[in-house]
């Protein structure tokens, strides 16, 4: 068995899930540096795509249950980043927008990230790039994940 400290040995189905690993905790970390988790970022990302959204239909296009989304939109209406407004044609329904200021947060969040993301990462070589992309995209769509463009 290849030793814990020396991934050179491990096949690519441990090797894939402590990438994924090492990444997200890189990317957790800079996302705190802006007051946000990786689930604010999408919430936020996803409510700039498709702003209006109900806090069920949210839920469902992120694939988490709306009970755990509740103290995280909490926490970002509270931050003035996310509004709150009743349904002017079914008054049981609040829909969720993203303010001005959450929207510059997002804006400020996702660039800082795109800035220093790769520079914890090696530079793969050119012929790579397009090759890695793929896999990692047919992973998710196995995985039945949303891809976005």
């Amino acid at each position: 068995m290849a030793d814990v400290d020396d991934p050179t040995g491990l096949g690519w189905e441990v090797l894939l899930p402590r990438v994924g690993d090492a990444v997200a905790r890189c990317h957790r970390a800079l996302l705190a540096e802006h007051g946000l988790s990786p689930t604010a970022l999408v919430l936020l990302t996803e409510l700039d795509r498709r702003g209006g959204l109900s806090h069920r239909e949210l839920a469902a296009r992120l694939g988490r249950t709306p009970a755990t989304l509740t103290p995280v939109v909490d926490a970002l209406e509270r931050a003035g980043d996310v509004g709150r407004a009743r349904d002017a044609r079914d008054r049981r329904v609040v829909r969720l927008s993203l303010t001005d200021e959450g929207r510059e947060r997002l804006r400020r969040a996702t660039a800082a990230v795109a800035a220093r993301l790769p520079s914890r990462l090696p530079a793969p070589r050119p012929e790579h790039v397009g090759p890695v992309r793929d896999y990692l995209v047919s992973v998710l769509v196995a995985l039945r994940d949303p891809v976005d463009p």
